[in-house]
């Protein structure tokens, strides 16, 4: 029915579809990855494996003590959680905010209704804390105070919400939300690592995103993370047209920028955050993988030399930046250009370099291999040590500048510094 994995019928009476699957339906939102959540009665672990082993989907215990398992089927995610409190009321209202506190009983009015339109009319819902009016108004309102503090990740999941809808956080919430995030013992600062990360990262891809983090900084929402004194606005308000006019301009960057570095976030989340602060050290109580980690400390720590560059970096200058930045160079030239540049000869100079990095035939960006440390140990009859390697940077980079050309050049130019004939530039 309307693309259920399974027969709502192998649920008990009664069962209640809650949470986003009613929210995004009763706004006309739908994606192709059905993402639901059902409140059970009791046993609620015991029937979604039952019904994972039926269909032979995944199944794990995401909360034993409250009784919360989730199913996972080839094109959807079950979530089954017991009922708090003695009725489906007082479960909505121990939710965070009220259009996510509206219920469907999954009963015979649902199923032949919604099977026969795809439509939750007024009369299939549950809404005793009048969700479909916020939801009428665009509104993130809290259900309670006190729920937001059973949580705190609530406090920042209000303004991940109100980016991913386009709506706007009612003004007693946002008060709410702010008193809250100072609470000891019990703001965001309390929260783990990695939830505030994800809730980051949701926020860091949404087109409405950056309104909303700058706002939830403001607000003081994230002063334990992203101290004020690390943070760049002015850049960071001009990181996506900087990533969009690359894109523009090389339209190979749009993978590039989609490319995912770990979990789920992709390039573009990365370079985004390395728009907002001025310190890579800064983001690592957030647990950003290694990877991750690399591309922000590599970013913030060549800026300055590659605006210091501009527009008359050497070759071997130009060598060594895109030797040390590696993959890392297309997402550092979307900073630099948010970060500003002086004239317009400095952003043409940024597209120029990275033109360069474009082109894999680019002697400078992407030299070709002419000789390697085995060829130079054979042919000057040297035994391995690290001036091998010394050896090697030296010949690429009179490569670079042009002095080299083929291999018997890169072996010629070798023994000449060997023999002191000349001194690498």
């Amino acid at each position: 029915m309307n693309n259920f994995p399974f027969d709502l019928n192998e649920l008990p009476k009664p069962a209640y579809l809650v949470g986003g699957w009613v929210r995004d339906r009763l706004l006309g939102r739908q994606s192709k990855y059905l993402d639901i959540d059902f409140v059970l009665p009791e046993r609620a672990v015991a029937i979604a494996s039952a019904i994972a082993k039926r269909y032979k989907a995944g199944f794990v215990v995401l909360d034993a003590e409250r009784q919360i398992a989730r199913v996972v089927f080839k094109n959807a995610t079950a979530d089954f959680a017991q009922q708090m409190g003695s009725s489906i009321r007082e479960d909505l209202e121990r939710r965070d905010f009220c259009m996510n506190a509206i219920a469907v009983s999954v009963g015979e009015d649902f199923q032949s209704e919604f099977a026969a339109t795809g439509i939750l009319s007024p009369s299939l819902l549950l809404d005793p804390l009048d969700g479909a009016s916020d939801l009428a108004q665009k509104q993130v309102r809290m259900v309670a105070p006190e729920n937001l503090l059973d949580d705190p990740l609530r406090i920042l999941r209000a303004y991940r919400q109100a980016a991913q809808l386009g709506f706007e956080i009612e003004a007693l919430t946002q008060k709410t939300l702010t008193k809250f995030s100072h609470a000891p013992f019990h703001g965001i600062s309390q929260i783990a690592a990695e939830r505030v990360r994800t809730e980051l990262s949701y926020l860091l891809s949404l087109d409405e995103g950056k309104r909303w983090l700058v706002t939830a900084i403001d607000d003081g929402i994230l002063e334990a993370w992203l101290p004020a004194n690390c943070l760049e606005f002015n850049r960071f308000a001009r990181i996506d047209e900087a990533i969009a006019l690359l894109i523009e301009t090389f339209p190979s960057l749009e993978a590039y920028f989609a490319n995912v570095l770990a979990s789920d976030r992709t390039a573009k989340i990365i370079t985004k955050l390395a728009a907002l602060t001025n310190s890579a050290t800064g983001m690592e109580p957030l647990g950003f993988s290694r990877n991750e980690q690399r591309w922000l400390v590599g970013i913030l720590r060549y800026l300055p030399k590659f605006l210091e560059l501009l527009p008359s970096a050497t070759p071997k200058q130009q060598y060594q930046l895109f030797q040390a930045t590696l993959e890392i160079f297309p997402a550092l030239c979307a900073v630099a250009i948010a970060h500003g540049t002086s004239d317009e000869s400095d952003f043409e100079a940024i597209l120029a370099w990275l033109r360069q990095w474009c082109d894999p035939q680019d002697a400078i960006a992407h030299p070709a291999i002419l000789v390697t440390g085995s060829d130079l140990m054979t042919e000057l009859a040297l035994s391995p040590s690290p001036k091998i390697g010394e050896l090697l940077e030296t010949v690429r980079l009179a490569q670079a500048e042009g002095l080299v050309k083929d291999r018997s050049e890169a072996i010629a130019y070798a023994k000449k510094i060997l023999l002191g004939d000349m001194n690498p530039s």
